[in-house]
């Protein structure tokens, strides 16, 4: 059973000091994730550097669109490369940063991030980036991403929730679709790439 209390769901769970914020199973296949807020004011730093060696894998730098080559200990620089935001209705804020678990008391896999977070207009941008390649094909970026989505309706309170993909990530884009997103637009040269070429980006939402 879990609760909000201050716009936080907190499950009754714990790994090591730290509560476990969301959890998630899938039904069919008893896969089962944990989401924990890793950036402040619950900064682990530990969980940050490891996100950080995972993500220096070349190889994702075509699917995140961003230069993921930052220095172990520069864990504030990845959390800002995670804050950067893309939609039209998306203000500066402080992005809420979880690691997403394969276990409670290991290391994270990957991170799910909210960001954007526009109170006025109900709406935030969502990314979820599974980074160890042995859990990408395994569902745990749908179960992350469903449940990030309904943390931000039920818990936040907003409407509607964004996220911007880089047209050619067909995998994420298939992702957004099987978890109720739908297509918005797309946004022509509107992304700089690590090597200075500019792409597109798909617009995608869900609604409350």
């Amino acid at each position: 059973m879990s609760f909000c209390w201050n716009g936080t769901l907190f499950g009754t769970l714990s790994m090591s000091s730290d509560s476990i914020l969301l959890e998630k199973t899938h039904d069919r296949t008893g896969i089962r994730i944990f989401l924990s807020l890793i950036s402040a004011p619950h900064f682990d730093r530990e969980h940050l550097q490891r996100l950080i060696q995972l993500a220096r894998d070349p190889n994702l730098v075509e699917l995140m669109g961003w230069n993921p080559l930052f220095e172990i200990s520069e864990t504030q620089a990845f959390i800002d490369a995670l804050a950067c935001i893309a939609l039209p209705y998306s203000i500066e804020t402080d992005p809420m940063v979880f690691g997403i678990y394969a276990d409670p008391e290991q290391l994270p896999v990957g991170y799910a991030v909210l960001k954007g977070l526009n109170r006025e207009l109900g709406t935030a941008e969502v990314g979820v980036a599974v980074l160890d390649p042995v859990y990408r094909p395994r569902g745990f970026g749908r179960l992350a991403l469903d449940r990030m989505v309904s943390y931000a309706f039920e818990c936040l309170n907003l409407q509607t929730v964004g996220a911007a993909i880089l047209a050619t990530n067909q995998r994420s884009i298939n992702m957004c679709r099987k978890t109720g997103f739908r297509l918005r637009e797309v946004m022509p040269n509107s992304w700089s790439m690590p090597d200075g070429q500019v792409v597109d980006m798909v617009w995608m939402e869900r609604n409350r």
